[in-house]
């Protein structure tokens, strides 16, 4: 897998790393932390998909 072209994938591990960081060190809610989990998988997938071709 070539991630050099495709921005995807590091925008999709920065979202989950957000996510992860602010459910350990912070008490935000849990609306705000699905919808971080979900852009990250979402664009991780879209990315990985999008190599693939």
């Amino acid at each position: 897998m070539k991630l050099n072209k495709n921005k995807q994938v590091p925008v999709g591990m920065l979202f989950l790393a957000l996510a992860i960081i602010l459910n350990k060190i912070s008490h935000v809610s849990y609306l705000i932390l699905g919808i971080l989990y979900g852009i990250s998988i979402a664009v991780l997938i879209i990315g990985i998909l999008n190599n693939r071709k």
